[in-house]
């Protein structure tokens, strides 16, 4: 192909989702979910669940600078939530520092890239399965963790 992405064709109209993910570091503990917008409400609604899911606990989340993340329109939500949560902004363009990142990579390259799912629910199946293979030191691996 000379260098180039190979375009799987699929019938019908093409389905765009995003993954919206935390990890727990350095346990790789954490929260996925899936949605079909990126937008600060999902943001929102994705930082409230991580809140219900760690009761007891203060958390650090390291963001990246994606709109959706630094929109004054969660202020609100941060000034409320400011004795649980405290944002931990990564520098400009560097992805490099946001573990994650790290994790969707590598999925996308060792699961989703170049494959045909004839429904969205395969592809979903796919990527948890995918996730649930992975060996935990491969992740430990791809989080930095010695």
């Amino acid at each position: 192909m000379g260098g180039k992405q190979a375009k799987i064709d699929s019938p019908g109209e093409n389905r765009t989702e995003y993954i919206m993910g935390s990890l727990e570091y350095p346990t790789g503990e954490g929260l996925y979910e899936i949605y079909s917008r990126k937008t600060n409400e999902v943001v929102q609604a994705h930082w409230q669940h991580l809140l219900d899911m760690y009761k007891d606990d203060f958390l650090f989340l390291v963001r990246d600078n994606a709109s959706q993340h630094v929109t004054p329109k969660l202020d609100d939500f941060l000034k409320d939530n400011r004795d649980r949560l405290c944002l931990v902004p990564l520098p400009t363009y560097s992805p490099h520092l946001n573990l994650i990142e790290r994790l969707w990579k590598y999925m996308r390259d060792n699961s989703t890239r170049n494959v045909f799912y004839v429904t969205f629910d395969r592809l979903c199946e796919a990527v948890v399965g995918w996730l649930q293979a992975l060996p935990f030191e491969r992740f430990w691996s791809l989080m930095g963790i010695p």
